[in-house]
Protein backbone atom coordinates (compact mmCIF):
# COMPACT_ATOMS: atom_id res chain seq x y z
CA UNK A 1 0.00 0.00 0.00
CA UNK A 2 1.24 3.38 -0.99
CA UNK A 3 1.38 6.80 1.03
CA UNK A 4 -1.43 7.79 -1.46
CA UNK A 5 -3.98 4.87 -0.65
CA UNK A 6 -2.98 4.88 3.42
CA UNK A 7 -4.45 8.82 3.11
CA UNK A 8 -7.11 7.43 1.10
CA UNK A 9 -8.27 5.33 3.28
CA UNK A 10 -8.03 7.40 6.08
CA UNK A 11 -10.61 10.08 4.14
CA UNK A 12 -12.47 7.15 4.02
CA UNK A 13 -12.79 6.76 7.89
CA UNK A 14 -12.74 10.55 8.72
CA UNK A 15 -16.69 10.87 8.95
CA UNK A 16 -16.66 7.85 11.35
CA UNK A 17 -14.22 9.51 13.27
CA UNK A 18 -15.33 12.85 13.44
CA UNK A 19 -18.93 11.67 13.85
CA UNK A 20 -17.54 10.20 17.43
CA UNK A 21 -15.70 13.29 18.09
CA UNK A 22 -18.59 16.12 17.09
CA UNK A 23 -20.50 15.29 20.67
CA UNK A 24 -17.43 16.15 23.19
CA UNK A 25 -15.88 18.74 20.77
CA UNK A 26 -19.56 20.60 20.96
CA UNK A 27 -19.22 20.22 24.69
CA UNK A 28 -15.75 21.85 24.97
CA UNK A 29 -16.79 24.68 22.83
CA UNK A 30 -19.67 25.61 24.52
CA UNK A 31 -18.48 24.82 27.88
CA UNK A 32 -15.11 27.30 27.36
CA UNK A 33 -16.46 29.82 25.26
CA UNK A 34 -20.23 29.47 24.61
CA UNK A 35 -20.58 29.13 20.97
CA UNK A 36 -19.09 27.18 17.84
CA UNK A 37 -16.75 28.94 15.61
CA UNK A 38 -16.64 27.58 11.65
CA UNK A 39 -13.17 28.85 11.26
CA UNK A 40 -11.84 27.07 14.72
CA UNK A 41 -13.98 24.14 13.89
CA UNK A 42 -12.69 23.65 10.63
CA UNK A 43 -9.20 23.81 11.80
CA UNK A 44 -9.83 21.34 14.68
CA UNK A 45 -11.49 18.77 12.39
CA UNK A 46 -8.59 19.33 9.70
CA UNK A 47 -6.00 18.62 12.31
CA UNK A 48 -8.11 15.50 13.25
CA UNK A 49 -8.30 14.30 9.89
CA UNK A 50 -4.11 15.10 9.82
CA UNK A 51 -3.49 12.78 12.86
CA UNK A 52 -5.17 9.96 11.43
CA UNK A 53 -4.09 9.96 8.15
CA UNK A 54 -0.12 9.96 9.93
CA UNK A 55 -1.22 7.08 12.44
CA UNK A 56 -2.50 5.29 8.79
CA UNK A 57 0.76 5.69 7.17
CA UNK A 58 2.52 4.14 10.29
CA UNK A 59 1.03 1.12 10.63
CA UNK A 60 -0.29 0.40 6.97
CA UNK A 61 -0.07 -2.11 5.51
CA UNK A 62 -1.32 -4.47 7.44
CA UNK A 63 0.44 -7.85 6.88
CA UNK A 64 -0.83 -11.26 7.74
CA UNK A 65 -0.18 -12.07 11.56
CA UNK A 66 1.00 -15.32 10.35
CA UNK A 67 3.97 -13.78 7.68
CA UNK A 68 5.91 -11.40 10.47
CA UNK A 69 8.51 -13.98 11.62
CA UNK A 70 11.19 -11.33 13.07
CA UNK A 71 12.97 -10.70 16.47
CA UNK A 72 13.12 -7.22 18.30
CA UNK A 73 17.04 -7.09 17.83
CA UNK A 74 16.28 -7.10 13.82
CA UNK A 75 13.86 -4.39 13.85
CA UNK A 76 14.91 -1.79 16.13
CA UNK A 77 17.73 0.89 15.39
CA UNK A 78 19.15 3.20 18.23
CA UNK A 79 22.16 4.34 16.45
CA UNK A 80 21.60 7.81 15.83
CA UNK A 81 22.17 9.50 12.02
CA UNK A 82 22.83 6.14 10.33
CA UNK A 83 20.29 7.70 7.71
CA UNK A 84 23.15 9.63 6.86
CA UNK A 85 25.82 7.11 5.97
CA UNK A 86 23.31 4.99 4.39
CA UNK A 87 22.78 8.00 1.86
CA UNK A 88 26.40 8.45 1.24
CA UNK A 89 26.48 4.35 0.60
CA UNK A 90 23.70 3.77 -1.30
CA UNK A 91 21.90 6.79 -3.25
CA UNK A 92 23.35 7.02 -6.75
CA UNK A 93 23.98 10.78 -5.78
CA UNK A 94 26.73 12.35 -7.97
CA UNK A 95 27.12 16.58 -7.17
CA UNK A 96 28.58 16.96 -10.54
CA UNK A 97 26.41 14.81 -12.53
CA UNK A 98 22.98 16.19 -13.10
CA UNK A 99 21.25 13.09 -14.20
CA UNK A 100 21.35 11.18 -10.77
CA UNK A 101 19.72 14.29 -9.22
CA UNK A 102 15.98 12.39 -10.29
CA UNK A 103 17.42 9.00 -9.84
CA UNK A 104 18.46 9.98 -5.87
CA UNK A 105 14.67 11.04 -5.11
CA UNK A 106 13.34 8.06 -6.11
CA UNK A 107 15.80 6.24 -4.03
CA UNK A 108 14.51 5.13 -0.85
CA UNK A 109 17.47 6.83 0.81
CA UNK A 110 16.49 9.84 0.26
CA UNK A 111 12.72 9.96 -0.05
CA UNK A 112 12.48 7.91 3.21
CA UNK A 113 13.80 10.34 5.37
CA UNK A 114 12.71 13.53 3.43
CA UNK A 115 8.88 11.79 3.60
CA UNK A 116 9.86 11.42 7.75
CA UNK A 117 10.45 15.12 7.97
CA UNK A 118 7.39 16.25 5.61
CA UNK A 119 4.71 13.91 7.43
CA UNK A 120 5.05 16.32 10.88
CA UNK A 121 5.66 19.69 9.28
CA UNK A 122 2.02 19.98 9.47
CA UNK A 123 1.95 19.26 13.18
CA UNK A 124 4.52 21.70 14.06
CA UNK A 125 2.52 24.29 12.10
CA UNK A 126 -0.97 23.49 13.81
CA UNK A 127 1.01 23.81 17.42
CA UNK A 128 2.02 26.86 16.86
CA UNK A 129 -0.54 28.42 15.04
CA UNK A 130 -3.78 26.68 16.90
CA UNK A 131 -2.24 25.93 20.00
CA UNK A 132 0.36 29.18 20.54
CA UNK A 133 2.85 26.31 21.46
CA UNK A 134 6.80 27.86 22.20
CA UNK A 135 9.50 26.51 20.05
CA UNK A 136 10.33 24.10 23.11
CA UNK A 137 7.11 22.68 23.49
CA UNK A 138 6.92 22.26 19.75
CA UNK A 139 10.18 20.45 19.66
CA UNK A 140 8.66 17.94 22.76
CA UNK A 141 5.60 17.44 21.73
CA UNK A 142 6.88 16.44 17.72
CA UNK A 143 9.19 14.28 19.86
CA UNK A 144 6.56 12.45 21.88
CA UNK A 145 4.41 11.93 18.52
CA UNK A 146 7.04 10.64 16.56
CA UNK A 147 7.97 8.22 19.91
CA UNK A 148 4.70 6.94 20.16
CA UNK A 149 4.48 5.63 16.53
CA UNK A 150 7.79 4.06 16.80
CA UNK A 151 6.78 2.19 20.00
CA UNK A 152 3.48 1.32 18.47
CA UNK A 153 5.76 -0.36 15.16
CA UNK A 154 8.02 -1.68 18.05
CA UNK A 155 5.20 -3.50 20.22
CA UNK A 156 4.01 -5.39 16.96
CA UNK A 157 0.55 -2.73 16.68
CA UNK A 158 0.44 -2.93 20.33
CA UNK A 159 1.29 -7.05 20.73
CA UNK A 160 -1.32 -8.40 18.06
CA UNK A 161 1.73 -9.14 16.24
CA UNK A 162 4.10 -11.89 17.67
CA UNK A 163 6.93 -9.48 16.71
CA UNK A 164 7.51 -5.82 14.65
CA UNK A 165 6.74 -5.75 11.63
CA UNK A 166 8.10 -2.68 10.73
CA UNK A 167 11.68 -1.10 11.86
CA UNK A 168 11.47 0.98 15.37
CA UNK A 169 14.27 3.23 13.91
CA UNK A 170 15.89 6.68 16.05
CA UNK A 171 16.28 8.41 13.00
CA UNK A 172 12.91 8.44 12.41
CA UNK A 173 12.21 10.73 15.61
CA UNK A 174 15.03 12.53 14.67
CA UNK A 175 13.70 13.08 10.94
CA UNK A 176 9.85 13.84 12.53
CA UNK A 177 11.33 16.33 14.95
CA UNK A 178 13.19 18.33 12.41
CA UNK A 179 9.67 18.08 10.15
CA UNK A 180 7.91 20.13 13.45
CA UNK A 181 11.21 22.58 13.91
CA UNK A 182 10.76 23.32 10.17
CA UNK A 183 6.71 23.25 10.23
CA UNK A 184 6.68 25.94 13.55
CA UNK A 185 8.75 28.60 11.70
CA UNK A 186 7.12 27.94 8.07
CA UNK A 187 3.78 28.86 10.01
CA UNK A 188 5.59 32.06 11.35
CA UNK A 189 5.89 33.48 7.74
CA UNK A 190 2.33 33.60 7.13
CA UNK A 191 0.90 35.24 10.35
CA UNK A 192 0.49 38.28 8.46
CA UNK A 193 -2.43 36.35 6.05
CA UNK A 194 -3.57 33.79 8.59
CA UNK A 195 -7.02 34.72 10.75
CA UNK A 196 -5.29 36.29 14.22
CA UNK A 197 -5.75 32.82 16.64
CA UNK A 198 -6.40 35.18 19.43
CA UNK A 199 -9.08 37.12 17.94
CA UNK A 200 -10.63 33.96 17.10
CA UNK A 201 -11.32 33.40 20.87
CA UNK A 202 -12.18 36.50 21.28
CA UNK A 203 -15.41 36.37 18.82
CA UNK A 204 -16.05 33.29 19.76
CA UNK A 205 -16.34 34.40 23.36
CA UNK A 206 -18.32 37.50 22.27
CA UNK A 207 -20.89 35.36 20.10
CA UNK A 208 -20.96 33.16 23.54
CA UNK A 209 -22.78 35.87 25.30
CA UNK A 210 -25.87 34.82 24.22
CA UNK A 211 -27.51 31.69 24.51
CA UNK A 212 -28.08 29.97 20.76
CA UNK A 213 -30.68 28.13 19.94
CA UNK A 214 -28.22 25.48 18.98
CA UNK A 215 -26.90 25.45 22.74
CA UNK A 216 -30.27 25.59 24.34
CA UNK A 217 -31.06 22.29 21.88
CA UNK A 218 -28.17 20.67 22.53
CA UNK A 219 -28.65 21.30 25.87
CA UNK A 220 -32.20 19.95 26.20
CA UNK A 221 -30.40 16.85 23.94
CA UNK A 222 -28.42 16.07 26.61
CA UNK A 223 -31.54 16.27 29.13
CA UNK A 224 -33.59 14.34 27.46
CA UNK A 225 -30.51 11.70 27.01
CA UNK A 226 -31.03 11.33 31.33
CA UNK A 227 -34.30 11.52 31.49
CA UNK A 228 -34.45 8.66 29.13
CA UNK A 229 -31.95 6.71 31.16
CA UNK A 230 -33.80 7.63 34.34
CA UNK A 231 -37.26 6.82 33.00
CA UNK A 232 -36.33 3.57 31.31
CA UNK A 233 -34.69 2.45 34.80
CA UNK A 234 -38.43 3.03 36.72
CA UNK A 235 -40.66 2.24 33.26
CA UNK A 236 -40.91 -1.81 34.59
CA UNK A 237 -43.06 -0.09 37.91
CA UNK A 238 -44.17 3.12 36.88
CA UNK A 239 -46.82 3.83 33.37
CA UNK A 240 -45.65 7.00 31.37
CA UNK A 241 -42.62 6.97 33.15
CA UNK A 242 -41.58 9.07 30.84
CA UNK A 243 -43.46 11.91 31.00
CA UNK A 244 -44.03 11.85 34.32
CA UNK A 245 -39.58 12.29 35.14
CA UNK A 246 -40.22 15.14 31.96
CA UNK A 247 -42.52 16.77 34.03
CA UNK A 248 -40.86 16.48 37.49
CA UNK A 249 -37.23 16.88 35.54
CA UNK A 250 -38.05 20.62 34.49
CA UNK A 251 -39.98 21.28 37.16
CA UNK A 252 -37.62 20.64 39.97
CA UNK A 253 -34.24 20.80 38.50
CA UNK A 254 -34.38 24.47 37.94
CA UNK A 255 -36.14 25.71 40.61
CA UNK A 256 -33.12 27.56 42.51
CA UNK A 257 -30.80 28.92 39.72
CA UNK A 258 -32.44 28.03 36.43
CA UNK A 259 -30.32 25.11 34.96
CA UNK A 260 -30.69 21.91 34.31
CA UNK A 261 -27.98 19.05 33.71
CA UNK A 262 -28.12 20.40 29.91
CA UNK A 263 -27.48 24.01 30.77
CA UNK A 264 -25.16 23.20 33.80
CA UNK A 265 -22.64 21.21 31.20
CA UNK A 266 -22.81 24.22 28.29
CA UNK A 267 -23.07 26.95 30.65
CA UNK A 268 -26.01 28.80 30.75
CA UNK A 269 -29.49 29.40 32.85
CA UNK A 270 -32.49 30.56 32.29
CA UNK A 271 -34.67 33.09 34.23
CA UNK A 272 -38.28 33.60 33.94
CA UNK A 273 -40.89 35.92 35.51
CA UNK A 274 -42.54 34.78 39.17
CA UNK A 275 -40.62 31.77 38.77
CA UNK A 276 -42.06 29.38 41.22
CA UNK A 277 -43.18 25.34 41.21
CA UNK A 278 -46.25 26.35 39.52
CA UNK A 279 -45.05 28.22 36.54
CA UNK A 280 -42.54 26.13 36.56
CA UNK A 281 -44.25 23.09 36.11
CA UNK A 282 -46.60 24.82 33.41
CA UNK A 283 -43.43 25.00 31.18
CA UNK A 284 -42.70 21.44 31.82
CA UNK A 285 -46.20 20.54 30.71
CA UNK A 286 -45.37 22.88 27.56
CA UNK A 287 -42.15 20.87 26.86
CA UNK A 288 -44.06 17.72 26.99
CA UNK A 289 -46.81 18.98 25.01
CA UNK A 290 -44.73 20.81 22.41
CA UNK A 291 -41.84 17.86 22.17
CA UNK A 292 -43.44 14.75 22.75
CA UNK A 293 -47.45 15.01 22.70
CA UNK A 294 -47.93 16.97 19.34
CA UNK A 295 -45.77 14.54 17.18
CA UNK A 296 -46.49 11.24 18.52
CA UNK A 297 -50.78 12.61 18.12
CA UNK A 298 -49.44 13.17 14.54
CA UNK A 299 -47.34 10.11 13.91
CA UNK A 300 -50.51 8.14 15.32
CA UNK A 301 -52.80 9.95 13.13
CA UNK A 302 -50.55 8.65 9.80
CA UNK A 303 -49.45 5.42 11.25
CA UNK A 304 -53.54 4.52 11.91
CA UNK A 305 -55.18 6.16 8.44
CA UNK A 306 -51.66 4.45 6.30
CA UNK A 307 -52.90 1.27 4.17
CA UNK A 308 -56.10 2.31 5.09
CA UNK A 309 -56.88 5.39 2.92
CA UNK A 310 -59.25 3.94 0.78
CA UNK A 311 -61.62 7.55 0.23
CA UNK A 312 -60.82 10.91 -0.60
CA UNK A 313 -61.73 12.04 3.35
CA UNK A 314 -59.20 9.51 4.65
CA UNK A 315 -56.58 10.56 1.92
CA UNK A 316 -56.71 14.21 2.96
CA UNK A 317 -56.59 13.49 6.71
CA UNK A 318 -53.44 11.91 6.15
CA UNK A 319 -52.08 14.28 4.16
CA UNK A 320 -53.05 16.99 6.30
CA UNK A 321 -50.91 15.14 9.22
CA UNK A 322 -48.23 14.88 6.94
CA UNK A 323 -48.09 18.42 6.19
CA UNK A 324 -49.02 19.33 9.41
CA UNK A 325 -45.32 17.34 10.92
CA UNK A 326 -43.36 18.66 8.06
CA UNK A 327 -44.41 22.52 8.97
CA UNK A 328 -43.69 21.62 12.60
CA UNK A 329 -40.32 20.06 11.73
CA UNK A 330 -39.50 23.41 9.85
CA UNK A 331 -40.53 25.94 12.17
CA UNK A 332 -38.19 24.38 14.80
CA UNK A 333 -35.39 24.28 12.49
CA UNK A 334 -36.45 27.83 11.79
CA UNK A 335 -36.70 28.49 15.53
CA UNK A 336 -33.40 27.15 16.35
CA UNK A 337 -31.31 28.46 14.03
CA UNK A 338 -32.76 31.70 14.10
CA UNK A 339 -32.52 31.63 18.26
CA UNK A 340 -36.14 32.42 18.96
CA UNK A 341 -37.80 30.86 22.00
CA UNK A 342 -40.18 27.92 21.38
CA UNK A 343 -43.96 28.98 22.31
CA UNK A 344 -43.90 27.81 25.94
CA UNK A 345 -40.39 29.82 26.70
CA UNK A 346 -42.41 32.92 24.67
CA UNK A 347 -45.25 32.12 27.15
CA UNK A 348 -43.41 31.91 30.34
CA UNK A 349 -41.81 34.92 29.59
CA UNK A 350 -38.20 32.99 29.85
CA UNK A 351 -34.89 34.69 29.00
CA UNK A 352 -31.65 32.59 28.84
CA UNK A 353 -28.07 34.07 30.03
CA UNK A 354 -24.83 32.57 29.43
CA UNK A 355 -22.37 31.92 32.47
CA UNK A 356 -19.30 31.70 30.37
CA UNK A 357 -16.63 33.56 31.98
CA UNK A 358 -14.33 35.73 30.20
Amino acid sequence: MTYISSIKTGILIFPMLALFITIPYMIWMYRRYGSINIIKTLIVYSFVLYLESCYLLVILPLPKVADVHTSYSQMINLIPFAFIGDFIRESPFNLFRLSTYIQTIKDPTFYVPMFNILMLIPFGMYLRYYFKFSLKKVIIFTALLSLFFELTQLSGLYFIYDSPYRICDIDDIIQNTTGGLLGYYIVGLFNSILPDRDNLDEVSLKKGESVSGLRRIFAFSIDVFVIGFISSTIAIFIPFSFIIVTLLYFTFMPIKNGRTIGSRILNFHFEMENKNKRNLFLRSLGIVVYFYALPRFLNFIMDLINGRADNMLLVSIFFSAFMLFIIYLLLNIILILSNRKFPFDKIGRVSYYSDIKK
